[in-house]
């Protein structure tokens, strides 16, 4: 298999960080999703976004939300990091895209602040957005009380939210600071020691 796309990409390293939990073996091409490398990720998903996963027979996957479930089949359920069916499959999905949202949000705010002139941002959406990524996070932080976000044991629930909430503590302070995320910075950390997860470092 090949993985396209940057680490720094939170939905990249979640691909990433997956495939090395599992052990799967893969390629990396760490093209950019911008300048002359989006013509090459073209090639592979017209919009020349990332990730994308190349199969070995060719097939192609992008979005980072079917190549995880996608992950899921091939590695069979008792390895599952996501329930496989019932109505857990639809609850724990559910939260998946609450921190994905999250994430989305922020990154939004990010790529404002980088790419447009300071007189051009328009301050009312980037602090809706703002607003919506923090209350996303502080809502996943804030799921039970146990060592995981869903159940007993690690999901991707964790596994996605950790790199979510790593690239947010890094490139949007101004969000993670005034976040009531603490269960979050711990699962960070926790998540951190474990060389399959710290691989996919950027």
């Amino acid at each position: 298999m090949i993985l396209i796309g940057r680490y720094l990409s939170p939905f990249v390293r979640r691909v990433a960080a997956t495939l090395y939990y599992h052990d799967l073996a893969f390629e990396h091409q760490p093209l950019r999703a911008g300048g002359d490398e989006q013509d090459e990720i073209r090639k592979s998903n017209p919009l020349g976004r990332v990730p994308v996963l190349v199969l070995d027979d060719g097939k192609v996957l992008a979005d980072s939300a079917v190549i995880v479930d996608y992950l899921d089949e091939l590695v069979g359920p008792d390895k599952a990091l996501s329930p496989t069916e019932g109505w857990g499959r639809y609850e724990f999905n559910s939260l998946l895209s609450i921190a994905t949202g999250a994430c989305e949000k922020a990154i939004f705010n990010y790529m404002e602040v980088r790419n447009r002139p300071e007189e051009k941002v328009h301050k009312p959406a980037m602090d809706n957005a703002a607003r919506q990524a923090r209350d996303g996070f502080e809502y996943i932080s804030h799921l039970g009380d146990g060592q995981w976000l869903y159940g007993d044991t690690m999901t991707q629930l964790d596994v996605s939210t950790a790199c979510y909430w790593a690239f947010v503590t890094d490139a949007t302070p101004e969000i993670s600071e005034g976040a009531d995320c603490q269960r979050l910075d711990q699962l960070v950390a926790q998540l951190s020691d474990q060389p399959w997860f710290s691989k996919s470092a950027s």
